[in-house]
């Protein structure tokens, strides 16, 4: 991107903010409970088959829509009918078709047809490969690039989903002895790429409309970078990161965010205060 300018400094520092205030609980990081890690159903054992069954099926349609109310769809659907989430049962009696209408429609899928395929394809796999156990994938290897290299072979897994659903198995304690994880990409999306450019830790030097998504990898990468130099892991602000943009950002939550007076529409909202 000849027209991009990093800045590796302000980077480091956002990093950290970030890092720092989540580990606090500071403003918007203070509720926690949209994380994925924090997903789970009422009456489900904390680190059980079913919870890890749960949080991998959830995660394979964790975008392109609210990720707060398709896990609320996601819960209401396994309430009512818990087999949905279950490989062995899945492989023996869903069809495409059901899969659409019993999962995809129900907790409102963007691509619904591709959901369903993903999720008998992944089934299948955890049934051939896993024992139908999602707890035996997530312990397969405590090397993260070889667990997310596994995790990214399961169907409509890329970068984002794998990377989150690796943090959530870390932070839920499924496996608690993951290393290399500063080998790994940080899973942002758009709304982080957005991020860094509110912060102008990314600068463009025209004067063309910016397109978040083309930055996108870029800001795996660098986010990723400056954590390593600043010796922080980047779960704690990819956490952080994510409840930002998706709770504070879309609802201009300025006043409570620790970026505040690092970015360009806090300091604006700011200052009409």
């Amino acid at each position: 991107m000849k027209d991009l300018e990093i800045n590796t400094n302000r980077l480091e520092v956002i990093v950290k903010e970030l890092d720092s205030a989540f580990k606090e609980g500071f403003g918007l990081l203070n509720d926690k409970n949209n994380l994925l890690e924090n997903q789970i159903p009422k009456g489900v054992n904390q680190l059980s088959k079913k919870h890890a069954c749960f949080m991998f099926f959830t995660a394979l349609n964790d975008h392109g829509t609210k990720s707060s109310i398709m896990y609320e769809k996601s819960k209401e659907l396994f309430g009512s009918n818990p087999n949905l989430f279950e490989p062995i049962w899945i492989v023996e009696n869903l069809s495409e078709n059901d899969a659409v209408e019993l999962i995809s429609k129900k907790i409102g899928a963007r691509y619904p047809q591709q959901l369903a395929k993903s999720w008998l394809k992944n089934a299948e796999i955890l049934k051939e490969f896993y024992n139908s156990n999602p707890i035996e994938m997530f312990c397969s290897s405590n090397d993260a690039t070889k667990l997310i290299a596994t995790l990214k072979s399961f169907r409509g897994v890329g970068t984002k989903i794998g990377g989150m659903i690796l943090r959530a198995i870390i932070g839920t304690g499924f496996n608690k002895n993951v290393f290399n994880i500063e080998k790994v990409l940080v899973p942002v999306d758009i709304h982080d790429s957005r991020i860094m450019f509110l912060t102008e830790s990314f600068v463009i030097n025209n004067n063309e409309k910016v397109n978040y998504y083309k930055y996108v990898d870029i800001a795996q990468t660098e986010i990723l970078k400056a954590c390593n130099r600043c010796n922080i892991n980047w779960l704690d602000v990819d956490r952080a990161l994510w409840l930002t943009g998706s709770n504070g950002c879309v609802y201009d939550k300025c006043d409570i965010c620790i970026l505040n007076k690092y970015c360009i529409k806090g300091i604006k909202n700011g200052k009409k205060q």
